[in-house]
């Protein structure tokens, strides 16, 4: 049986919670507008000047806090244990906690380090009710990381200085985390946005770049504006005569394998890639971020764009399809460069003279060559190695413009690139053709009678009564069983200087492949029956 001592505890107890319960429902009622007559749970809070959770076994010393409470103003609830406390504080309804230490089922300790160890609770403010005479603990609480204390009895002047300073502290903690949710909220925008930059313009530009016209100041002024750029061309030879014997398919990754190496490794130098105009690419080095060593960093991207058509041709073989060559063409020259089109699509881009400069000495190459202006290789600075040197006009430009045969620089022998003679077999009797020059994509003038006299698997030597201009273009028809051969072959006239009278050596740029046997044979100088 339970003694008579214990049955009074309990009595005592239960008449304690359900006086406290009895509290709360009359505070809650009066002061935060909650369970009213019509069993209806209102929203609206009632206006006070701050909300404080009495925690505390003892009915007289709740009421006489709370009524010291309401009469300051202040809304307030009531807790008669600390597990009422826990709960009454999670609700997040309370801006600060009056606590007292000895309580039963979870005193004040446990309370406090309870709300001291959630994230949630850390700052919301707690004052210490205490006798004098337990000045040990309240030093706990303070290490603990309670706000102040208030001792019993208590002083209302002295309660309401603690809640007026405790409700200052909270409020500009609360304050603060507003502003802190609005930083990290704005942050991550930024990140986001950053991140599509990243993204947009790492299609065009190298990370690098894009690292630093996001952390430049004036980094994203894209305005038009003129500078000193150097530009770089490069373009498939004959590739568009060869994409008409291609299915669509196979003319596609032919030239996304391509592209996709040579942007790689544009991207990898630090160039900015303005445009890809079918199977040419455009692309600039100085804007929007100029460096000293543009030009210099230009040069070395051709080559390795050079050495990179490796890749590309095993891959083209690997997919069963046909081996390509590119020339390329490097210029410095002034230029306007900033954001080209209209509100709906733009892109940052370069116009002006130098640009179609830089593309009319593209249009000189031959398959695997880089050719680079006079200004090029004096903004290259030393240790740039070439080859011949020419002089080419350009329409538009009324000087003739010096151009020089790229091979490396001395300081990287892996660029350099090789210019190994091909050897030309006599052709005997000498292959009969006719040939055209083309100026640009246009047929210049009639057909004109010659004859290979030589053969190697990428030329051929021809001889001519008429002028063949070094550089230019031209389309070849083979002569045999009595007609023309089905097939044009396209060739650039390569310069020889002090050759004889005559001659002149061609560089296949198309081979068709109806006459693809026969050219290999006579160029490897094995007869064919024509």
């Amino acid at each position: 049986m339970r003694s008579l001592a214990a049955f009074a505890a309990t009595g005592l107890e239960s008449s304690k919670r359900g006086t406290c319960e009895a509290e709360r429902e009359v505070r809650d009622r009066r002061l935060f507008g909650r369970g009213g007559p019509d069993g209806r749970t209102e929203d609206l809070l009632i206006t006070h000047a701050g909300r404080v959770l009495v925690v505390d076994d003892d009915p007289v010393n709740r009421a006489i806090l709370v009524g010291s409470l309401e009469a300051q103003g202040y809304a307030s609830g009531v807790a008669c244990d600390g597990r009422e406390a826990l709960r009454a504080v999670k609700t997040g309804e309370y801006d600060v906690v009056l606590l007292d230490l000895v309580m039963p089922v979870l005193d004040g300790f446990e309370v406090l380090r309870t709300m001291k160890e959630d994230g949630r609770l850390r700052s919301l403010p707690v004052i210490i009710v205490s006798a004098l005479e337990e000045m040990e603990s309240i030093v706990r609480c303070i290490e603990m990381g309670a706000t102040d204390f208030l001792p019993k009895p208590f002083d209302p002047v002295l309660l309401r200085a603690r809640l007026k300073s405790s409700l200052a502290a909270k409020r500009l903690h609360d304050v603060v985390a507003a502003h802190v949710v609005e930083i990290e909220a704005l942050a991550e925008q930024l990140k986001v946005r950053n991140r599509f930059i990243q993204e947009t313009f790492g299609r065009y530009l190298s990370d690098a770049v894009v690292a630093e016209i996001l952390e430049s100041p004036d980094g994203l002024r894209l305005g038009g504006e003129k500078r000193k750029v150097t530009m770089l061309m490069s373009d498939l030879r004959g590739f568009s005569a060869m994409a008409e014997r291609l299915a669509p398919e196979q003319v596609v990754r032919v030239i996304n394998n391509y592209l996709g190496t040579m942007a790689e490794v544009i991207l990898a130098h630090d160039g900015t890639i303005d445009e890809f105009i079918g199977d040419s690419v455009l692309g600039f080095f100085g804007a929007p971020v100029t460096r000293p060593d543009d030009a210099r960093r230009a040069v070395a991207c051709a080559l390795a764009m050079q050495k990179g058509m490796e890749r590309v041709n095993r891959r083209n073989l690997a997919e069963g399809l046909a081996a390509v060559e590119m020339g390329i063409a490097v210029h410095t020259g002034d230029v306007v460069v900033g954001n080209i089109g209209s509100e709906k699509r733009a892109k940052y881009g370069a116009v002006g003279g130098h640009v179609n400069l830089t593309a009319r000495i593209e249009s000189y190459t031959c398959g695997g060559q880089i050719l680079i202006s006079e200004r090029t290789l004096d903004e290259a600075g030393a240790g740039v190695v070439t080859g011949g040197s020419l002089s080419v006009r350009a329409k538009g430009f009324p000087e003739p413009i010096r151009v020089h045969d790229l091979l490396g620089l001395e300081e990287n022998s892996d660029l350099h690139l090789d210019r190994a003679a091909e050897t030309l077999w006599p052709v005997d009797p000498s292959l009969k053709i006719v040939f055209t020059v083309l100026e640009g994509k246009r047929i210049g003038r009639d057909e004109e009678p010659a004859e290979i006299v030589a053969l190697s698997r990428c030329g051929a030597t021809l001889r001519s009564d008429a002028t063949v201009e070094a550089l230019s273009d031209l389309k070849v028809r083979i002569l045999g069983g009595g007609g023309l051969l089905p097939g044009d072959l396209y060739a650039k006239a390569l310069p020889v200087p002090d050759g004889p009278p005559g001659l002149t050596h061609l560089r296949f740029t198309s081979v068709p492949a109806e006459l693809e046997t026969l050219l290999q044979r006579l160029g490897s100088g094995l007869d064919f029956p024509l």
